[in-house]
């Protein structure tokens, strides 16, 4: 299976993301891509301005601009022929779960998999409810499983819970590293923390980021902190780092997902590098 890993802008429109996330999907067919996977929330963007959005919650229309534009990715997924991984709420157990949805050509879109509430900071989070389960969704023979960005603190607690069943780990994400003031990437936390969950569950881990928040306000919180998005990662189930996209730009990583007896291979499928910064950080990992 060939399947590639989006680090997009965020935007704070609906309308915007489905554009966008249309863009990727037309770019990744003309790959041969079997598999496109988006970061946590795309559908809906995930900084401040959702705040606003869940304040429609108790109108009856609060979800149909997500559900709308499903149904314009189901479409699109339909006429490319190939398979999507995104982020989006999903209604579910009255409330609602922040969830990575399955699309196929000529399918319903499916749960794929949900972030669970942590013990700190999730807890009736804006109408987030708990999933019923964390088990991985088989795509072409891959069972595929999902960590959502924070719960990387917290391992412990999404284990035993399905995740063990997995072949490999999307960990799909709005997470930051650390900069200094030159913005040079001075901690790492995606290799960092990639490595974690690939040695809970011995299985390869790649991530799919933001370049950028939504919000200038956002933005410029970020960068005076010394923090930055971008950089989503690959390992394999060592922790040895595969592969990393740009701290700086949109990006789109191929990899090629195979088995080999038991075990699941996922091999970097090469293209050019856009930075010589990059291939340092790379070397360094």
């Amino acid at each position: 299976m060939k399947l590639c890993t989006v680090q997009p802008h965020m935007s704070d429109s609906i309308t915007e993301n489905v554009q966008e996330t249309t863009r990727w999907i037309h770019q990744a067919t003309e790959s041969g891509v079997d598999l496109v996977v988006f970061p946590e929330m795309m559908l809906t963007g995930y900084d401040i301005h959702f705040i606003e959005l869940y304040a429609k919650a108790d109108k009856t229309d609060w979800h149909a601009p997500v559900d709308e534009a499903l149904d314009e990715l189901g479409k699109v997924v339909d006429a490319a022929g190939i398979s999507v991984l995104v982020g989006s709420p999903y209604r579910y157990g009255g409330g609602q779960l922040n969830a990575l949805l399955l699309l196929q050509p000529g399918k319903e879109a499916v749960l794929a998999g949900a972030r669970s509430h942590l013990p700190v900071g999730d807890r009736n989070r804006m109408g987030f409810v708990e999933p019923r389960d964390r088990l991985p969704v088989p795509v072409l023979g891959i069972e595929i499983g999902s960590v959502f960005c924070a719960e990387v603190y917290n391992l412990d607690y999404i284990q035993e819970k399905g995740l063990e069943e997995s072949d490999i780990i999307l960990w799909s994400s709005v997470f930051i590293s650390d900069i200094d003031e030159n913005g040079d990437v001075i901690r790492d936390r995606n290799a960092e923390f990639a490595r974690e969950i690939a040695s809970y569950w011995q299985v390869p881990v790649i991530q799919s980021n933001y370049v950028s928040y939504a919000s200038e306000v956002s933005i410029q919180d970020s960068l005076r902190k010394g923090r930055t998005l971008g950089g989503s990662i690959a390992c394999d189930a060592s922790g040895r780092i595969l592969d990393q996209a740009s701290w700086t730009e949109e990006d789109m990583r191929s990899f090629e997902i195979s088995r080999a007896d038991d075990t699941v291979v996922v091999t970097p499928i090469a293209e050019e590098r856009s930075s010589e910064s990059h291939a340092k950080t790379l070397a360094d990992a």
